[in-house]
């Protein structure tokens, strides 16, 4: 279930409850984005 690929949207539920940010899958860092635009 956890091993490596793409995290199903069913799952995302389950990791967020869980707290364990390695059932996340890899992060990049944050370095050059920015927010473009909000919308309502």
């Amino acid at each position: 279930m956890w091993d490596f690929g793409k995290i199903e949207p069913r799952e995302i539920p389950e990791i967020i409850n869980e707290g364990n940010r390695q059932k996340a899958g890899k992060t990049l860092p944050a370095h050059a984005l920015y927010l473009v635009e909000v919308k309502y």
